[in-house]
């Protein structure tokens, strides 16, 4: 059936039915007052809650507020990832008693969720229940710091001080007023008494360090005595001064300084480095707040070249260039000798850096030639990088880091180009980060089309410009060239996206801006359309255009979906395909199939099929579309049981189309996976007549499974319910990722992964293999791989793979590791990367992390070679996990860490219930069974027929039985057909498994093939 989605009405129907209709009764404290110095950590918060403890007002009552149970600990949070309209919730303390003319302080920190936008966060304080009427103390604050490892030292700070106008018993509000989608994560409240203000030194506010010229080592700290408190009132008296270098030298104090005098320090003691100075000031023994600035002192390191950049000739030469390094381009601020000033060019591929050509280092100019650019094959992104290297006092170079600019090569795409995210991934590239802006693109799972894919640009405090770079389309044969995209729309925001355009890669231009600043309405998904007929290519030989999206915004998420470039006409519809990448044996396989109206009249009367392996399946009447709409077609079939893999392929079907070459959609290949829970392997039958009786031994009170997991039955780029498999990300931390290579969550904080090194994006198909002969899996496609926390960060890695429940018995679980960049065991020349360390725990209890135990002593190891682990777990063991470590931000062998693979895990699970059994006959699904049934009869079983039962378990379905069958091709095994090896079709074992695609495959024994059983000699 179809979906049809217009611009506004889903989110104006969301608003609508979210509309407040009354308001909460307030919620008095059952407790009673608490003294000042007040705390509470959150320790039993549920409880808390339950007993009005602490109370909830749900104000906008849309059920989303206080008291979600994240699973993060001892944090009061906020879950508003559904939230449709801006938070108005408070959680409010029991009272509190405070005296009049006290002088008091409120403090918290909190934290906003990683995959979230930012929150807002406000504290009142007020002597009723209802906080609408308190007094504000701290100002609404952006919560702008994710959750991440190392606790509350870098969560967003709240904190005020006030004085109590009359004693009483205060409760105090803290007001979540978020206006985008995401959880808050609080902290602990404190409330203290003050000292006396009225007498704190105001902080220094003019300090000022002087650093040696030309790279001298010397700093001269210059500041201004106080001469008022912090409140404006004069100071009588000063008692000390004193700075501090790098936080914990105390380096020099001035005793009873006069208020308002100037002070001149010279520390001649300081090193050449980075330093951090601080200044406080003490008056009648209240010191004031800290003033602090940072310099660099001597000869700095060169600071990565800047502003990279690539202009194409389109002759098959380019020349990358980018800024001169001057004295003022410090790596930390400081000064730079540039007496002896050289650079090194370098291309980057798979974390190893290659020679672009002749003559790449030593060079004197900020420019290079390149030689080799391809404008034909495969579209891909090769990626250039640029250090300095800069005199030091030592005679010897600093180095610089590496500057960097991704170039695309390889034939443009043609128009309609069409990029949607399906399933977090980038279809259509190759796309590039641009790593030079402080913010981030990521992939989301909401999306305007339905395809569970979008891109996203999560701000926070420092992160708040991102760019990405999309792939090369050829525009030169549109007559009308646009740019269409979809974008989640919040009004009155500070959201801005700008698309710009590099033409022929030469210059960049802005096609069009989105301010969401400037926008009405309501929330929700909205279009937008750019006109890029000035940005023709028409007449340039190897001519194209790049799309480069940037967003800017401190507290709104932006999320952008369904980007198209396509020449508009009047009548042409696209159609786009969505389709698993796996379903198991049995199961039905469903497709969407998605009709965009790309012209600019209304589209009617077209129709849309599916085809699977080149069949049409199934037809469906299509609705009426207006411009730049889109409607969504859902199909469902069941794959034939003996089908190892299909393709599917829709098409829409409209004669007034002139743009046809877009109505049929890519081909989609879906694997169809085998179960990894046991089969019946006694299938028997009888045949009487027409009917073919079918029995079987049932499957009841199953025991002690030994299970064979090599992670095929899984969609790629799952970081969560893979199966029944834990994964639990212990640090936190961002990961690392690959140059000029991208998939779903790449460099996010995740655990482990499921990979396909054959459906990574960004590089050419020639490429491909060999980037899957690094990272190749040990058997199949897929392996589990877990990214190391980036050594920027300071966290040790800590990725937890956790088994489904095992038997409880004593057993022994085996698994294969995989650490592929490797190249100190095989003595490589050049050594970028080491082995890799994991460890194995257990536990006896549960399968959250704090409930295992290690097994291993010392840490072991993964090479580049595939290794066989057998670890032997005692009795009562009811999990194991593979957990990928550093003990710090180095490997043992000095090596920043990188990659991890695990595959092919043999354990022992619990028992398993049977629901019932699925009857094939010929591939197909002929009857369901429950599971006291262990007999069926065919009635119809004339000509030649096969039969296979698989049983149906609570927690999935099991391998295929063997195989049976009647008619003149299946005469039993005692009249078996004996082949030659050169026979061709699929081959199938007795269980139901595609063992090889012809009998050249197979070695001496009994098949399936085309329906019959066949032995090999």
């Amino acid at each position: 059936m179809f979906k049809l989605f217009p611009t506004l009405s889903r989110a104006m129907m969301a608003a609508a039915m979210l509309l407040p209709s009354t308001m909460n009764a307030q919620t008095p404290s059952t407790a009673s007052a608490y003294d000042v110095p007040f705390s509470e950590l959150w320790m039993s918060w549920k409880s808390d809650l339950k007993n009005n403890v602490w109370t909830v007002e749900d104000k906008n009552n849309d059920k989303i507020t206080w008291g979600a149970d994240l699973g993060v600990g001892n944090l009061m949070c906020y879950d508003g990832s559904a939230q449709k309209q801006d938070a108005d919730d408070w959680i409010v303390s029991p009272p509190i008693k405070l005296v009049a003319g006290q002088a008091y302080r409120v403090e918290t920190s909190a934290f906003r969720s990683p995959q979230g936008g930012q929150g807002e966060l406000s504290i009142a304080y007020g002597l009723s229940d209802d906080p609408s009427e308190y007094t504000t103390i701290v100002d609404k604050t952006a919560v702008t710091s994710a959750l991440s490892w190392g606790g509350t030292l870098n969560a967003t700070q709240l904190s005020g001080v006030f004085t109590a106008p009359t004693t009483g018993n205060y409760r105090f509000g803290i007001h979540a007023t978020s206006k985008q989608r995401g959880a808050i994560l609080l902290n602990g409240v404190k409330v203290t008494s003050e000292a006396a203000t009225s007498v704190r030194p105001a902080t220094i506010n003019d300090l000022v360090v002087e650093v040696g010229a030309k790279g001298a080592i010397s700093a001269k700290v210059k500041f201004t005595v106080p001469a008022k408190d912090y409140k404006g009132a004069p100071l009588s008296s000063v008692s000390r001064v004193q700075i501090y270098r790098d936080y914990n030298d105390l380096v020099k104090v001035y005793e009873n300084p006069t208020p308002g005098q100037q002070i001149e320090w010279n520390d001649e003691a300081v090193t050449g480095g980075k330093h951090v100075y601080s200044v406080y000031t003490t008056a009648n023994d209240i010191r004031s707040d800290e003033a602090q600035t940072s310099v660099y002192v001597g000869v700095d390191t060169p600071m990565a070249p800047q502003n990279v950049r690539v202009w194409d000739n389109l002759d098959g030469t380019a020349k990358l260039m980018w800024d001169e390094t001057t004295e003022n381009s410090g790596a930390n601020g400081g000064y730079v000798d540039i007496s002896e000033r050289y650079y090194h060019v370098y291309l980057l591929e798979y974390g190893y850096l290659k020679e672009p050509g002749a003559n790449y280092e030593g060079l004197t100019k900020p420019e290079y030639t390149l030689t080799d650019v391809n404008y034909e094959g495969s579209q891909y992104v090769k990626q250039y990088v640029v250090k300095a290297l800069t005199n030091t006092p030592t005679d010897t170079l600093a180095v610089s880091e590496y500057g960097r600019y991704g170039f695309a090569v390889g034939k443009p795409h043609a128009m309609p180009w069409v990029e949607s995210f399906p399933g977090k991934t980038l279809g259509a590239g190759p796309w590039m980060i641009d790593a030079t802006q402080t913010g981030r693109f990521g992939l989301g799972e909401e999306s305007q089309d339905n395809d569970n894919g979008s891109l996203i640009f999560s701000p926070q405090k420092g992160q708040t410009r991102a760019c990405i770079q999309g792939p090369k389309v050829d525009i030169s044969n549109a007559g009308n060239p646009q740019l269409v995209f979809w974008y989640y729309a919040v009004p009155g925001t500070d959201g801005k996206i700008t698309m710009k355009i590099l033409r022929n890669g030469q210059t960049m231009e802005t096609a069009g801006v989105v301010d969401y600043n400037e926008l009405e309405g309501e929330q929700g998904w909205r279009s937008a359309a750019f006109d890029l007929s000035q940005f023709s290519t028409t007449g340039t030989e190897n001519g194209y255009i790049r799309p480069f999206i940037y967003a800017e915004a401190e507290n709104t998420s932006i999320q952008i979906d369904n980007i198209k470039i396509y020449d508009a006409v009047a009548s042409n519809i696209e159609a786009a395909i969505v389709a698993p990448a796996h379903v198991q044996k049995g199961k039905k396989c469903g497709v969407t199939i998605n009709v965009t109206n790309l012209g600019t009249a209304k589209a009617s009367g077209y129709t849309v099929s599916l085809y699977v392996d080149g069949k049409k399946l199934e037809t469906q009447e299509g609705e009426d579309l207006e411009p730049n709409k889109m409607a969504s077609y859902d199909f469902a079939f069941t794959p034939n049981l003996y089908t190892e893999e299909i393709s599917v392929q829709g098409q829409a079907d409209w004669d007034a189309d002139v743009v046809p070459e877009n109505n049929l959609t890519e081909e989609k290949i879906v694997y169809v996976t085998s179960a990894v829970l046991p089969g019946i392997t006694d299938l028997a039958l009888q045949q009487n007549g027409s009917n073919a009786v079918l029995t079987w031994t049932g499957m009841n009170n199953v025991e002690g499974t030994t299970v064979y997991d090599s992670f095929e039955n899984y969609s790629p780029w799952l970081i969560s319910n893979v199966g029944d498999w834990t994964l639990y990300d212990g640090d936190k931390a961002g990961t690392y990722g690959f140059g000029g290579i991208t998939y779903p969550h790449m460099k996010e904080a995740v655990s482990f992964i499921v990979f396909n090194p054959w459906q990574v994006s960004g590089i050419s198909s020639n490429e491909m293999d060999l980037f899957a002969s690094v990272f190749n899996p040990r058997s199949g496609k897929q392996f589990m791989l877990a990214n190391a926390a980036t050594i920027d960060t300071g966290t040790p890695t800590n990725d937890w793979l956790i088994s489904p429940a095992l038997s409880g018995e004593e057993q022994t679980v085996s698994f294969w590791v995989k650490a592929p960049n490797d190249n100190v065991t095989n003595n490589d020349q050049y050594q970028n990367a080491g082995p890799e360390t994991f460890d194995v725990y257990y536990s006896e209890d549960d399968n959250n992390p704090s409930s295992f135990i290690k097994i291993n002593k010392e840490s072991l190891e993964a090479t580049c070679n595939w290794t066989k682990h057998e670890i032997n777990l005692p009795e009562g063991a009811l999990y194991f996990a593979v957990v990928y470590t550093t003990t710090g931000g180095l490997t043992a062998y000095n090596f920043e860490p990188n990659y991890f693979c695990v595959d092919d895990v043999t354990y022992k699970t619990g028992g398993l219930k049977v629901m019932g059994y699925n009857v094939y006959r010929d591939g197909e699904l002929a009857k369901k069974l429950d599971a006291n049934t262990t007999t069926w009869t065919d009635t119809e079983a004339t000509g030649t027929h096969t039969y296979v039962v698989i049983t149906v378990y609570a927690n999935g379905e099991s391998l295929a039985s063997n195989t049976v069958g009647v008619g003149d091709n299946w005469t039993g095994i005692n009249d078996i057909v004996v082949a030659p090896n050169n026979a061709n079709a699929p081959v199938y074992n007795t269980a139901g498994q595609r063992v090889g695609n012809n009998l050249k495959d197979v070695k001496g024994g009994i098949f399936i093939q085309n329906g019959r059983k066949v032995v090999v000699k």
